[in-house]
């Protein structure tokens, strides 16, 4: 009796679906544990570019200085940092603007050829707000639904208080001198995000659960469930 001319087929369809099930099953377990693989954790595109180089980086090296929570302004009195709204993004951009960039460029005898793409991106600012059309900015840091995570009590125990010396499971792993500034203490997870031109999830700033619970027992807080989980 001749095999069935089937048994090939589905012999090869059983293991590319085994192979794709098994790659699932290990980014799943990677990205639960760890951080995702290379490539798939990286931040995804935003609809404008807000170089933080520029908005929140040191005067000294080109930057505005503009301070964490001037934009992210629930961070220090809420469990949401938020972003800004495009009507915010007008308090400066009604100055600084295309027109008035331009303007200053030409009355300077500067060219501004190099201007073209961060005149564009402003322009598309504008654009939005003159339509009362939001921008909508992709999340880049994103716990699931079901963790609470609060920043006003974290930035409180880490710009308020006596001074003291703490040591925590995140980022470089040494000593810190607390109090600190805002912004200094929301890159302990964050990284230094005034550095960054496009923010990204960074390698040494893990947002597992593991480091979450490790913290609160180096420093003697709760880790009771109900603390980070509704």
């Amino acid at each position: 009796m001749r095999p069935s001319a089937n048994i090939i087929p589905l012999a090869l369809v059983g293991l590319v679906v085994t192979g794709i099930v098994g790659f699932i099953v290990v980014v799943l377990f990677i990205s639960w544990f760890s951080n995702p693989p290379f490539g798939l954790g990286n931040a995804p595109a935003q609809p404008i570019d807000f170089p933080h180089t520029v908005h929140a980086g040191s005067p000294a090296e080109g930057g505005v200085g503009i301070a964490c929570e001037f934009c992210h302004r629930n961070v220090t009195e809420g469990a949401a940092a938020t972003v800004p709204a495009v009507e915010q993004c007008l308090f400066c951009h009604q100055q600084v603007n295309p027109e008035n960039l331009v303007a200053d460029a030409s009355h300077d005898g500067h060219g501004h050829n190099d201007l073209a793409g961060d005149l564009a991106e402003m322009q598309r600012v504008v654009d939005k707000f003159n339509d009362n059309d939001p921008i909508d900015w992709e999340r880049v840091h994103r716990l699931p639904d079901h963790v609470r995570f609060v920043h006003e009590a974290h930035l409180r125990f880490l710009t308020q208080g006596e001074p003291r010396t703490v040591s925590l499971p995140i980022g470089d792993g040494q000593p810190m001198q607390l109090p600190v500034p805002v912004g200094q203490a929301c890159s302990v997870c964050h990284g230094d995000v005034a550095s960054m031109e496009e923010v990204q999830p960074q390698p040494g700033q893990s947002l597992k659960m593991g480091t979450c619970v490790d913290c609160h027992r180096e420093l003697n807080a709760p880790t009771d469930c109900t603390i980070c989980h509704k």
